[in-house]
């Protein structure tokens, strides 16, 4: 086993002489990796993380692992966690609170590469897990020997170099080492739906295929390759997503491709819209140009999409509607409001000026957009009488015109000048949609000698 185990930890390591944090609860698994850790000649230290969830049992994980380092002159970080109370706070079951603990203390450890103990089991039992909740094909693929630490904007790495070997193999290297290894009596329990699959449903497909997990091994390897290459496909239509806030998929662009279906799958699988939502999108997206499309909405618990004329826009939930201040324009200048930077400029119309702008900006008459002015976001009621219209048309109506989709309409703010509307006037007259539309007022015309331009921008 030592043999394989080299092999391995060469293949995983090739590009890092540096030491290596073991991950050791004083179980079998990660005993048997600090066992064979220390036979390698590798660097490394130990962290063990007491979660304080089975009393004096616990405690007891811990002292052995303590025990194991000082004989064996290796360096041990420890660390404990009230794991019940920070589940209660933030809403996690315990598991994964205790997951996300770990690895964001490993993550402070001052180590580049981070090994834990996952073995040929715990892969197969990943891939019935998948199954029995509904995965794709990266699902299907298993556990990684190697991949990112699960730690937002963390540059560590993370290894497994035991996944090839079955907890069989790993007890009995153990045994003939005459290496002892704490025993977590909670395995035994058929609580956990993990556990259920260990002692009640994996022995009775071991009796019916012995070299069970060299079997499922194997085909996750097979599906790992079939992954790779559709991660290939998917790169190739990349074009269709424009990231930013929001994240934007067009979606004329994504139905002219024969496997759209799967391309939006791809796409969406990072925001965690359950298989129902990605159902129900779907069955929209098959239905496009047949009925209504823009106005419907989806939220996954941490993102939010929302549809719009031909295309999806994707944005990250917040605890609450963001609180956009009223901010005064007194003048040329950059101004932040919310995300978005306005810059104002005012300058003489050029001869020949060409009063059309592009998108995010709006040109003015300076006489008529007079300073100050103020910029806020728009309010039911509010209204205007938009450059080329006849009449007064609500911003409601005119952003729905315009194609605005719900987060657009969210995000939207007006420019206002102070004392135009009279004071029996129903609602507000806004001189601007920004940056989009301007009321007749403001327009650019032949007697225009000033402009004024505001471009809007992200920060």
């Amino acid at each position: 086993m030592q043999g394989r185990f080299q092999k391995i930890l060469d293949g995983l390591l090739a590009d890092y002489p540096g030491a290596v944090l073991l991950a050791v609860s004083g179980g079998a698994d990660s005993m048997c990796m600090a066992e064979l850790f220390l036979r390698s000649g590798r660097p490394f230290a130990l962290a063990h993380c007491n979660f304080r969830l089975r009393g004096e049992e616990s405690d007891g994980d811990e002292a052995f692992v303590r025990e194991w380092c000082a004989s064996n002159g290796v360096k041990l970080h420890a660390a404990a966690f009230d794991t019940r109370s920070v589940a209660a706070r933030t809403g996690e079951s315990i598991e994964m609170a205790a997951r996300r603990l770990r690895y964001e203390w490993f993550d402070t450890l001052g180590y580049d590469v981070v090994a834990v103990a996952h073995n040929a089991n715990d892969n197969a039992e990943t891939l019935m897990l998948n199954l029995l909740r509904g995965t794709g094909l990266r699902g299907l693929s298993g556990i990684r020997a190697s991949s990112p630490l699960p730690v937002p904007g963390s540059s560590k790495r993370l290894i497994r170099p035991l996944l090839t070997f079955s907890r069989d193999e790993i007890t009995d290297f153990l045994t003939k080492a005459g290496s002892r290894w704490r025993e977590d009596r909670t395995n035994a329990e058929n609580d956990a739906r993990r556990n259920r699959l260990r002692n009640l449903v994996f022995p009775e497909l071991l009796s019916l295929n012995p070299s069970l997990y060299k079997t499922l091994g194997k085909d996750m390897a097979r599906f790992a390759e079939a992954a790779d290459v559709l991660d290939d496909y998917v790169s190739e239509f990349r074009f269709l997503v424009r990231e930013g806030a929001p994240t934007v998929i067009d979606v004329p662009g994504l139905l002219s491709q024969r496997h759209w279906k799967y391309l939006l799958f791809r796409f969406l699988e990072p925001y965690g819209f359950s298989g129902a939502m990605l159902d129900d999108i779907s069955g929209l997206l098959s239905d496009y140009g047949c009925g209504p499309f823009a106005g419907k909405t989806f939220s996954s618990g941490t993102h939010r999409l929302a549809t719009a004329a031909g295309r999806l826009e994707i944005m990250p939930l917040t605890a609450g509607p963001a609180v956009v201040p009223t901010v005064v324009i007194r003048g040329p200048g950059k101004y932040c409001i919310g995300p978005e930077t306005i810059e104002v400029e005012v300058f003489d119309k050029p001869d020949g000026y060409d009063a059309k702008q592009p998108g995010g900006v709006i040109a003015a008459d300076a006489r008529a957009l007079a300073f100050p002015l103020l910029v806020r976001p728009w309010r039911e009621g509010d209204w205007m009488v938009p450059l080329g219209m006849r009449g007064r048309k609500k911003l409601s109506d005119l952003m729905t015109g315009m194609k605005y989709s719900v987060l657009q309409k969210e995000a939207a703010l007006v420019a206002v000048v102070p004392g135009w509307n009279a004071p029996d006037s129903e609602g507000e007259r806004v001189a601007a949609l920004l940056c989009s539309r301007i009321d007749t007022r403001l327009s650019v015309g032949a007697k225009t000698t000033r402009i004024v331009r505001m471009r809007f921008t992200e920060k």
